[in-house]
């Protein structure tokens, strides 16, 4: 009996991509007869032309299947979708703008057959993407494998392929504040990276909400944040060290202040009584006081949201699935 593989894929505005990506896609899967294949495409809140896009493809082949969201749910709701409505013995996800290649779908089977259970693409070079954006992937990267200590492996995007056992367990998982790839990470399981380049996006699918270099940016600075918050307790340690450290460095002034009093019978040697020491000392400690104050309302507006147990995602239309 033929083995079953889904492939989930987030779609938001991606109307004038989606002929090429059901092009790639085809040629790769009439290539693997070996396999029945299903795709999912999640269509996450578009306000082009991309549902109807999808309904046409549909129609051509029924292999291509769509879940149409309410409202745009971010990346990780789209995908949390899909996963849902997988009934793969394995899943594979990619992104529609096919920065993700297609091309790649078969190495990763072949992981799979070999038993890997997590098999993942590792980026080891980057077409078309301005310096800055680089950088910050970089330090984007840097900063949740060295948060996580080593968990999240460096350039690992959600690009890849994750038996049935796997994404079982990420269906289970009921958190809202979701981060895919460390949750996928924190499953454990077998698994291995394969190197790939990550290509721009296709270039009749892009538009300002992609090319826009200070959006990808906020996306990433967010992803970040969210990334952190959910994953690391580090912050809520690091208050701790800074409020150590700020206490010894009172302490500190406070002798230094008390020995100049002593030894010149002033507040402290050269200075003139006055209160620019003291209003620096207050501004210094107010500011990493309301510091101290938003990481914890960080962590307060996680809780909030756990909370509130609202749906993942809302599901408008089911085609196919």
């Amino acid at each position: 009996m033929k083995k079953l593989i889904s492939i989930v894929i987030p779609a938001w505005n991606e109307e004038e991509g989606l002929d090429e990506l059901k092009k790639r896609l085809q040629k790769v899967l009439n290539n693997l007869d070996e396999y029945l294949f299903e795709v999912i495409i999640v269509e996450n809140g578009s306000w082009d032309n991309s549902y109807q896009k999808l309904l046409e493809i549909h129609e051509e082949d029924n292999r291509f299947k769509i879940v149409q969201l309410s409202r745009n749910f971010e990346c990780d709701g789209g995908i949390t979708a899909g996963l849902k409505y997988a009934k793969g013995d394995a899943a594979v996800i990619m992104n529609a703008d096919l920065q993700d290649p297609p091309e790649m779908i078969p190495e990763f089977i072949e992981k799979w057959e070999q038993g890997y259970e997590i098999v993942y693409g590792v980026i080891k070079k980057r077409i078309g993407v301005p310096i800055v954006r680089k950088i910050l992937s970089s330090m984007f990267y840097q900063m949740i494998y060295s948060l996580t200590k080593g968990e999240i492996q460096k350039n690992v995007t959600d690009f890849r392929l994750m038996d049935k056992k796997v994404y079982t367990v990420i269906n289970n998982m009921p958190e809202h504040n979701r981060f895919l790839r460390g949750m996928i990470s924190w499953s454990g399981f077998k698994r291995i990276g394969i190197p790939f380049i990550r290509d721009s996006r296709y270039k009749e699918g892009g538009d300002a909400k992609s090319n826009n270099i200070f959006q990808r940016s906020k996306n990433l600075v967010g992803a970040a944040i969210n990334a952190i918050f959910t994953f690391s307790d580090f912050p809520l340690k690091l208050i701790m060290g800074v409020g150590i450290l700020t206490s010894l460095f009172s302490f500190l002034l406070t002798i230094y202040f008390l020995g100049g009093y002593i030894i010149y019978g002033t507040v402290s040697a050269g200075y003139v009584k006055g209160h620019t020491s003291l209003m620096l000392v207050i501004l210094f400690l107010f500011g990493v006081l309301f510091i101290f104050l938003g990481v914890i309302g960080e962590y307060i507006s996680k809780i909030y949201e756990e909370v509130k147990q609202r749906p993942l995602y809302i599901v408008k239309n089911k085609i196919g699935v």
